[in-house]
């Protein structure tokens, strides 16, 4: 009952505030990518009606300040555009949780910057959401149990819904268009474009030499990355290896013996991990192993948003440069 009172407060409060605060926002041509499923008034100026992932319009009055998301898949793409979320729901689906300053894919942007945490992504706390206090609220649309609660989150400030499956570019642009940063947003994409042409130049060189990517859930193997990021870096998957999100053992690894392994996983539990393997004859019998070549990439990554390709792109430059 208290936080159906407090939404409805916070509900009042914001209308007082639209009626008294809008301002005009200089008009700027948006110019965003023809296969974008976000569409937007024909000038960035604000009020604007955004079409999200799941049909819904959205009208934001105003410039959004102050951006909360229920998952920090976004977040990266909201840095990369120069705003900084309030809020952020944190730890991924095994509950492993990791701090946003020891991550190394936020790590540079964590510098003055405060993000409140709203506990868990998968299971939302609307009290948290409430108290931080949203100009908008952003997650992607197949977030599981939004549907459940959207009216309620819908009480507390707009709702939009992103597409996850979109390429990344898309994705940066949709979050761009919320808080009219279209010009940034292409601009970045051109930096990273760059940066990962740079690498498939030099992974291109080596196609004999295959990479494995994986999380894990303490058990066993999780694949990781689909045919397109392969391609994306010109990378050369391992014979048999499953499309994506697919559970193996160490013995079909073995099968596979990949000249580079990364696990792309939370640190203290991948590192936890491949120390229990350590006194494992499979394990140690494989060339990545032997050789060294085993590594481990942030989690975070693992949104492959724009900073995340960024990272990717200069890792791979790493590795296939040794």
């Amino acid at each position: 009952m208290k936080k159906i009172l407090s939404i409805i407060a916070v509900t009042a409060m914001a209308a007082i505030m639209t009626c008294g605060c809008v301002k005009t926002q200089e008009e700027v041509d948006t110019g965003i990518a023809d296969n974008s499923k976000t569409e937007v008034t024909e000038y960035s100026s604000y009020p604007r009606t955004i079409t999200d992932a799941s049909g819904r319009e959205i009208v934001l009055e105003t410039k959004p300040k102050r951006i909360v998301l229920l998952h920090t898949f976004y977040l990266e793409h909201f840095f990369a555009l120069g705003v900084n979320p309030v809020a952020a729901s944190m730890g991924n689906m095994l509950g492993q949780k990791g701090s946003l300053e020891s991550s190394e894919l936020f790590k540079p942007y964590m510098e003055n910057v405060e993000i409140i945490d709203l506990g868990s992504s998968t299971d939302l706390n609307l009290e948290a959401i409430l108290e931080s206090e949203p100009d908008v609220i952003i997650t992607f649309s197949i977030h599981r149990g939004v549907e459940e609660i959207y009216d309620s989150l819908a009480q507390i400030a707009p709702v939009i819904l992103l597409d996850y499956n979109e390429t990344w570019q898309n994705q940066l642009m949709s979050c761009a268009e919320i808080v009219d940063r279209e010009e940034k947003a292409e601009e970045v994409i051109l930096e990273i474009e760059e940066k990962i042409k740079e690498a498939k130049n030099i992974t291109g060189n080596h196609a004999e030499r295959t990479f494995a990517l994986f999380r894990t859930d303490g058990k066993g193997f999780i694949t990781l990355g689909d045919d397109s990021y392969y391609e994306t870096f010109g990378i050369t998957k391992t014979e048999n290896h499953p499309e994506t999100y697919a559970n193996i053992s160490l013995e079909a690894l073995s099968e596979m013996d990949p000249y580079y392994i990364a696990f792309q996983h939370n640190y203290e539990a991948a590192k936890s991990f491949v120390e229990g393997m350590k006194d494992s004859s499979v394990w140690n019998a494989l060339d990545a192993v032997n050789n060294g070549r085993v590594y481990f990439f942030d989690e975070n990554m693992n949104t492959f948003g724009p900073i995340a390709m960024k990272l990717t792109a200069e890792k791979m430059v790493e590795i296939y440069s040794e």
